[in-house]
């Protein structure tokens, strides 16, 4: 007998409600595509060099995502807030500042077995259905897809702002092997003449839509541990960004009133966003103690201590 599946807006519109009820404020769908739009842009990013310190980056497979998984023909794309009032880096007295999606645990835990259980869920209505979850880790253009499901547009700090509810968010994906309906793409950007993502940025790596990582503060705190030209290394002592960078969402007026987020990524406080500069953990067992589940676990404490070096100067 020929296996019966449901109807693709039926489900479709099933999917929406339980990643919405996983913890995702929007939630929309897009083709499994390749970005052809994106490719001189990229090519040309990756020919000036731009990708040098992030080698694990390759145009063929970030322009295709069937080229990361051939099954892929939708996507379900979520945005997930992580924000949250009163969380302010360098709010404590002499403390560092440290990203807001760093506070809390680590976001690949509790995003991948969310969108997990969403596919469980889902192959169980839709006999053969296959799925890949990516959060982030995968080589997939997520900015892109996001705004080809409607969920905002990629803004001129290059993240993606999702409307009124701003861009404090991480995009969780979950590629899928059936045909959906796709949501309408959001086509135009509306940043429009505000300059405040690129005035903020402490070390001049922005230019409208396009983010030179060469010079980004938070690829030499968190992606690498070469050392820093002496112009980024004196605007990391001058910020104060000891982990990530948050100084171009901060500034963005779209970032006045956000969605606040999954009560799950809050966590408590601790002692790396409150304690004073000086009081900063350097030996490798506490760091790895005060690190332990979160998302910082990945930065070795011999790149924590030359960062601390570069701030403090001793």
């Amino acid at each position: 007998m020929p296996v019966e599946h449901p109807d693709p807006l039926a489900f479709k519109a099933w999917l929406r409600s339980e990643a919405l009820s996983a913890g995702f404020a929007r939630v929309g769908f897009a083709d499994g595509g390749p970005f052809e739009a994106e490719r001189a842009r990229l090519e040309t990013w990756f020919a000036q060099g731009r990708g040098a310190l992030l080698p694990y980056l390759g145009p063929a497979t970030l322009l295709d995502p069937r080229a990361l998984w051939p099954q892929a023909r939708s996507a379900l794309v979520g945005f997930f807030p992580y924000a949250r009032p009163g969380a302010i880096p360098g709010a404590a007295p002499d403390s560092l500042k440290l990203s807001r999606y760093l506070w809390g645990p680590d976001y690949h835990m509790v995003m991948k077995p969310r969108l997990a259980r969403v596919l469980e869920a889902a192959q169980a209505l839709w006999p053969g259905l296959e799925g890949r979850v990516c959060v982030d880790t995968a080589p997939l253009l997520e900015r892109q897809l996001a705004a080809r499901a409607g969920l905002g547009w990629q803004g001129k700090h290059t993240l993606l702002i999702a409307g009124k509810d701003g861009s404090w968010g991480f995009l969780g994906v979950l590629l899928l092997s059936v045909d959906l309906p796709p949501d309408e793409p959001f086509l135009t950007e509306q940043c429009g003449s505000c300059t405040a993502c690129l005035e903020a940025c402490p070390s001049g790596a922005l230019e409208p839509f396009r983010l030179d990582p060469a010079r980004c503060l938070t690829t030499y705190t968190i992606e690498t541990e070469a050392e820093p030209p002496p112009d980024i290394a004196a605007a990391l002592a001058s910020s104060r960004w000891a982990a990530g960078c948050d100084a171009c969402q901060e500034a963005c007026p779209w970032n006045r009133a956000p969605v606040w987020g999954d009560p799950a990524l809050w966590g408590g406080p601790s002692p790396l966003h409150t304690r004073a500069a000086a009081d900063l953990p350097r030996g490798a067992a506490q760091w790895r103690k005060l690190t332990r589940r979160t998302a910082l676990r990945r930065v070795r404490d011999r790149h924590w201590r030359a960062t601390l070096i570069r701030i403090l100067g001793a």
